[in-house]
Formats: C-alpha cells, structure tokens, sequence
C-alpha cells in the first residue's frame, strides 16, 4: 500500500470518528443544557448533520429530543417531544450549559400532561384557588374555589379547550356549572405559550384532551 493511500485512509477513519463523536458531544451539551434549565434529568437526544464540522459550528440538519418528567417554568409535564430543523445554535454557549439560539430554523413540539400536573399549574397561574382538575372522555373538569365581590365561592365545572384565534393561549370553555347546562359561558385562559419563555417562537396548532391527558402540539408559524 503505497504511503498517500495509507494517509489516505488514517484521514478517513479520523473524519469517520468525528462524525460520530462530534454530534455525541453536542447532543450531550444540549441535553445538559436543558436539565440545568428545567431542573430535571437530561433529555435524550438525537443530532444529526454532515458534515461534522457543521456541527461543530452549532448547525444541524435535524435535532430529535425526547424528554420525560420535566418542568418548563412551573408546568410539570409527563413528555415534551421536539423536533428541531435546519437551526443553529452557540457552541460556546454549550459549553457553558447554556441554549443561545443563532438560527431559529424550524421546529414542532408535542407536550403531553395530565390533569394533576394542570391543576398545579393554574393554583400559581390562574383566577381559581386549590383547583382540581380531572379529564375523561374528551371533557375536563375543574373543581376549586373562585371570589365574587370579595365573596369565594366553590366551583365546579366541565368543558373542552380551545386554541386562542392568534393561536398563543389555550382557553377553557366551560359547557356546564355544579351540573347545570348553560348555553354560554366566558372562556377561561388557562396557558399562554410566552410564559415557557422558549428560545424559538411557536405557535399551538392544536389541543387534544385524551385518557386522561392533554396533548398539545405547536411549532414554529
């Protein structure tokens, strides 16, 4: 073997192993990132670009992040899954644990939660006191305390969600009160997107109340 394909070859093992180690020190960086944010374990997450040295600059073609059980500024959530195109990110950053995003490219987000995660949330976020909240069979319920005229008074309603028309906020229709069918009623916001304070701007694109779950995806507009 002449001595050019002997380099020739050492060259590509050595390009061969960056492109392997290189997007696993990324991904380790990010999901790092991630945990310190939210306070819970990392992520796990698939990063993939070519070549590696785009990598390396922060880019990537296609980043797939599953996460179970973390907190996104108080909401508790039982799994978030992202999947993130074309964007690109502060190496630097990284490497202090931080997530500055550089390109925002695009990205479509699933979170799913249950009712006692969303009952917590709206006791520090929203009008009702100690809420309760139980979903089945595509409708929700939420059981608490609201003020009237310096008054509190128990509350028990049902009803389904709604995406906002600007599509930021999930909104609470409720259907009925202490049982009684009523034809209108004002809706409740119970989640507006900025409060994640997330690095990329989204929009929800739909929510879904399931087995006891609400589903919510939203992605870049």
């Amino acid at each position: 073997m002449s001595r050019f394909i002997q380099v020739l070859a050492a060259l590509v093992i050595i390009l061969a192993g960056l492109q392997w180690g290189v997007p696993r020190w990324v991904s380790g960086k990010a999901a790092a990132a991630i945990a310190r944010t939210d306070g819970g374990v990392a992520p796990s997450i698939a990063l993939t670009a070519m070549p590696f040295w785009i990598i390396a600059q922060g880019r990537f073609q296609d980043v797939y992040v599953n996460a179970k059980g973390v907190t996104f500024d108080g909401l508790k959530v039982d799994q978030a899954i992202v999947n993130w195109q074309n964007g690109q990110v502060s190496v630097p950053a990284l490497e202090r644990n931080a997530l500055v995003v550089k390109k925002p490219g695009r990205m479509s987000v699933t979170v799913v939660l249950d009712g006692p995660a969303l009952g917590a949330f709206l006791a520090t976020e929203g009008p009702i006191r100690d809420p309760v909240v139980t979903i089945a069979s595509g409708v929700m319920t939420i059981q608490g305390k609201v003020s009237l005229g310096g008054v509190v008074l128990p509350l028990n309603t049902q009803g389904t969600l709604t995406v906002s028309p600007d599509k930021t906020a999930i909104l609470f229709h409720p259907t009925s009160i202490d049982g009684i069918a009523l034809p209108l009623l004002t809706d409740l916001q119970i989640f507006q997107i900025s409060q994640l304070h997330l690095p990329v701007q989204l929009v929800i694109q739909s929510v879904t109340l399931s087995d006891n779950q609400l589903i919510v995806k939203a992605g870049t507009p």
